[in-house]
């Protein structure tokens, strides 16, 4: 009899089924953590990515109205294979903030009982403010609190003083008397790749807060061309064109938005200057006018979303930049 029991428990037949079936229990569930949680960890990457761009689209218009960031951020969440609806978007004068969660079908979790999980992302975007350096900026010097009434003044009390005031009209005076120093007229002398005046207000140069010399000379046939070239670009984008009311709603995809730098003040002295330059502003270009010794730009001064290096504390000129905050 006790020789029966010790042959049934040195009897180990069926124990390698037990224990590949216990094995095979623990790899199930393995590959369902593996898995499952492999594909959510890439439904929330894809959400986050949908949703920054969401944001960050949105911020570029902003500055327009909240309206238009809430609807541009719905559109491109949109495209991006998550709709998100108005409730899901926050919105404030300096920021557009979208929180959304879906619903992600698990595949191995099922065994486990398990048919979904929620996975959730939250994007926000801020506006930033006082450009310090970037590109595409067309190397025509605004003076700040230069006269702007087109003529010398012979009084200070008789010159009205340019401010930066959104909206508000701009002439661009290019000829002896109005709005130049001793032959400057506004140009700055940069390193750039272009092959002249023309050039750098067609393609823009990179300019940073700093001082610089002035470029002395009319060079009329470049400005105007250069400006011309602009204006002509946008002639098939009507969102780049003039409202009926005289606003502007243009964003950087628009040719006759350039950014111009502000300077501090031009020196009288004859010849080239060092001028220091404090900030940037964006201006819209309506027309350009060559009638004799009529000579002009004329636009205004906007409100714009761009990208770019921005420093804390410059000075604000209207330009903003747009940056992702966790």
């Amino acid at each position: 009899m006790m020789r029966k029991r010790k042959a049934i428990v040195r009897d180990q037949d069926g124990v390698a089924m037990i224990l590949v079936a216990l094995c095979l229990f623990i790899f199930v569930g393995f590959t369902a953590i593996v898995v499952d949680a492999g594909g959510l960890y890439f439904e929330k990457s894809r959400l986050q990515k949908a949703l920054d761009a969401a944001v960050l689209g949105g911020a570029q218009v902003l500055t327009i109205s909240e309206a238009k960031a809430e609807e541009v951020a719905v559109e491109l969440a949109t495209k991006n294979d998550f709709p998100v609806s108005l409730d899901e978007v926050e919105t404030g004068s300096t920021f557009i903030q979208i929180h959304k969660t879906v619903n992600k079908d698990l595949t191995f979790a099922r065994v486990l009982g398990f048919n979904d999980a929620a996975v959730a992302a939250t994007a926000r975007a801020e506006i930033m403010n006082s450009l310090d350096s970037g590109d595409d900026i067309v190397p025509i010097g605004i003076e700040q609190g230069a006269c702007i009434e087109g003529e010398e003044a012979e009084e200070e009390e008789d010159c009205e003083r340019w401010e930066y005031v959104a909206g508000e009209s701009y002439t661009m005076h290019f000829q002896p008397g109005k709005n130049s120093v001793k032959g400057n007229f506004g140009f700055l002398d940069v390193e750039s790749n272009g092959k002249n005046l023309r050039d750098d207000i067609e393609n823009g140069v990179t300019l940073h807060t700093d001082e610089v010399l002035t470029k002395t000379g009319f060079s009329w046939g470049q400005v105007s061309k250069g400006f011309d070239d602009r204006v002509k670009a946008d002639k098939d984008k009507d969102h780049c064109q003039p409202n009926e009311d005289g606003s502007v709603t243009a964003d950087n995809s628009c040719s006759r938005v350039i950014t111009v730098p502000i300077i501090e003040t031009y020196e009288e002295v004859e010849g080239k200057s060092t001028v220091k330059i404090i900030g940037f502003a964006a201006f819209y270009v309506e027309k350009v006018i060559d009638d004799g010794n009529d000579r002009r730009i004329i636009g205004k001064f906007i409100d714009f979303v761009r990208g770019g290096e921005f420093a804390e504390g410059g000075k604000d000129f209207g330009i903003s930049g747009v940056k992702l905050v966790n």
